[in-house]
Order: structure tokens, then C-alpha cells, then sequence
């Protein structure tokens, strides 16, 4: 990517006006800085690259019309739908896997068409604390090996353009979902000093605009320091992150919560009813619970659906935990946004291949 390029990928959108100039300011400064591919390196040759492009676009674009391809290309609008100046061909190519068919409950990569909502033989007999998953594939090969990546400091923009490709191909079930709130999965604190990079978090920043929701980055919290999931066994997973998680209520949501039932009951112009000395229950409850220091009712919570946004997940116990602590608080549904999904008992990823090594394939 070109320097303007990585500064405009954090920048909000405000208008066409606006990105028409943007556009017009980042074709300039392509030609001083050519783009480079985020993933490998290697430049991404736009206009002298066609031969290259063309055989990706022709089949990706005519199997999936509908896909939000504007997010592929940073400051403005790309030339031709499909192009990006951020990802080369081959990269997108085995990275976007458009052809990834998975189990709406857990995410998981399924042979079926038309996957059952009570899910697939793996996850059939779990119960989940969260409604749902959408993963953009799977956590092996070279997206396992791009993940790996993102969880360093240096991963910060890697992370940004994931996060635009998981918007492009998964877009459209994101907005199935009629999602309120987005809620990354929280590191520990002294975890988050060590690795001054909260992936999800970075994921979650893009979804949320994507979707036009707000972004609730201090709600979830880690309340301990859990050991890595991925040195330990199943069955040990669930018991490590076990109430692991807690949703944070300070004195401000309670007065903004005051204040939105007095406002809403001034409009009305209604006076002291059943509901009202509900609602006043309600920010008691509130407060006992800020001086007691937890948190099972949250205001900006109540009745919401939350997509709970994390890297990688292979056995749910972190977004199960996670989702129940939400759930507590007062969400009123919970589902999962994921870049990859692992399968099997080790998160490892052994047997990833490089990326220059990894066969084209068109999806």
C-alpha cells in the first residue's frame, strides 16, 4: 500500500465528494509510492497487471456479483469491480474464499449447499451461549499464517485490510444478522501491554463501520489472566476461560440510564405507572451492582444483538464465556464474527504453507 493509502484506511467516510478527492489524491501518490500487496509484498501492478487480474475478476465477479468490492480498493472507488490496491491477485485469490460454505452455528466448513440452522455433525449437540457464527475460512494455511502475523505490533494494517475483505465477501450475512453493537473479545491487561495489538479489536473497528453500529470497546472486559488456548486440551479450554469475562458498568451508565427513562417518559407525558417503578427497580439494581463491582445488567446491552468479533475460533469456549457475560448484562442475542475457523484439538498451524508457495485458484 502507499503511505496516503495506509493513512486513509482508518480515515471515516464523509461523502462522495470527499472520496472523490481522496481518489484523485491517491492516484498521484501511487505513482510516486506504488502499492504494494499488505500480505506479500510484492507490488500490485493495476494498470500494467491486467493479465494477471483478469482471469480472477471475469470468475470471481460473475459468481459473486453482489459483493461490496469498493472495500478492496483504499481512497475512492476501484477502476474495475474486484481490483484491489491493497491485496495482489494471488493473494486474493486464496485469501477471499468466496466459495466457503459453513455451518451457521458454528462456523465450521461444511460439504452441504444448504447448511441445517441446528447446525453440523460437530456442533450439533453443543449448546452454545451465542446464536450463531461468520467465518471467512479456515484457520490453516495461509490464513492461519496471515493471523499469525496480525497479532504482532507490525500486524496493525494487516489487520485493517482483513477486516475490509471479511466485510467484502461476508457482508451480506453481517447485515442478516440486524446487529445493534459490535464487542471485540478483550485481552487481559497485562496481555495487552506485552502485545500492544488487540487484533480483534482492530476487526471489530472496520465491521462496526461497515455495518453503521456503534463500537463498544469497553464493555466486555478480562477479569483474569487466562493461559493460552492453544497449549491446552479441549475439555481444558472451557474450564480456562470459565467466568473469565465481565461486562462493565460505571456510575455514567447509570445516570445515562436515568436520564434516557426520564426523557422518555417526558415525552409520553405519562405519570408514575408500573413501568416506571420497573425502570426505577431496574437502576437500583443497576447501582448495587457498580458498588458491588459487577456487572448483570448493562443499559447500553439491554435488548440489543451484539456481534461478539474475535480472530480465530475453534472450540467456542472463549466466545462461549464471552457471550454469556453479554448475555447476563442484558444483550438479547449474540453472534460471532470470525476471520478463521479452526478444526480439530490443536490451534497450531503446522501445516501452514507460504503464501508463494499456494496454488491460484480463481474461487
Amino acid at each position: 500500500m502507499s503511505a496516503f493509502s495506509i493513512w486513509h484506511m482508518q480515515q471515516p467516510h464523509r461523502g462522495s465528494e470527499r472520496s472523490f478527492r481522496l481518489g484523485i489524491l491517491t492516484g498521484w501518490l501511487d505513482l510516486v509510492f506504488p502499492p504494494v500487496c499488505v500480505v506479500c509484498g510484492k507490488p500490485v501492478a493495476i494498470e500494467t497487471g491486467l493479465a494477471e487480474w483478469r482471469p480472477l475478476l471475469e470468475e470471481r465477479v460473475r459468481r459473486h456479483p453482489d459483493r461490496a468490492y469498493d472495500l478492496l480498493w483504499l481512497g475512492g472507488k476501484p477502476p474495475q469491480p474486484g481490483v484491489s490496491n491493497f491485496l495482489c491477485p494471488h493473494c486474493l485469490a486464496i485469501l477471499s474464499f468466496s466459495g466457503w460454505i459453513s455451518c451457521p452455528k458454528c462456523g465450521g466448513q461444511v460439504d452441504d449447499e444448504s447448511p441445517s440452522p441446528d447446525g453440523c455433525d460437530w456442533c450439533r449437540r453443543e449448546r452454545f451461549a451465542f446464536k450463531g457464527v461468520v467465518s471467512l475460512g479456515p484457520y490453516a494455511g495461509p490464513l492461519g499464517e496471515v493471523i499469525l502475523r496480525m497479532k504482532h505490533p507490525s500486524g496493525e494494517r494487516l489487520a485493517h485490510c482483513m477486516a475490509r475483505l471479511f466485510c467484502c465477501e461476508r457482508g451480506e450475512k453481517l447485515r442478516e444478522l440486524a446487529i445493534d453493537c459490535v464487542v471485540p473479545i478483550p485481552l487481559f491487561a497485562r496481555q495487552r501491554r506485552r502485545r500492544r495489538i488487540n487484533s480483534p479489536e482492530i476487526l471489530a473497528e472496520t465491521i462496526a463501520k461497515y455495518l453503521g453500529v456503534s463500537l463498544e470497546t469497553t464493555l466486555l472486559r478480562r477479569v483474569r489472566d487466562t493461559r493460552p488456548q492453544r497449549t491446552l486440551k479441549p475439555r481444558e479450554r472451557w474450564k480456562n476461560v470459565r467466568d473469565a469475562f465481565s461486562v462493565e458498568v460505571s456510575i455514567h451508565d447509570v445516570w445515562r440510564s436515568k436520564l434516557a427513562t426520564f426523557w422518555h417518559h417526558a415525552i409520553i407525558r405519562q405519570g408514575p405507572t408500573a413501568d416506571t417503578s420497573h425502570d426505577q427497580d431496574e437502576h437500583a439494581k443497576l447501582t448495587s451492582a457498580v458498588r458491588a463491582n459487577r456487572g448483570p445488567y448493562h443499559p447500553r446491552l439491554r435488548d440489543r444483538r451484539v456481534l461478539l468479533v474475535d480472530d480465530v475460533l475453534t472450540t467456542g469456549a472463549t466466545c462461549h464465556a464471552a457471550a454469556e457475560a453479554l448475555l447476563r448484562a442484558g444483550a438479547r442475542e449474540v453472534f460471532v464474527a470470525v476471520l478463521a475457523r479452526g478444526q480439530g484439538d490443536d490451534d497450531s498451524v503446522a501445516a501452514a504453507m507460504p503464501l508463494h508457495e499456494t496454488e491460484f485458484r480463481p474461487w
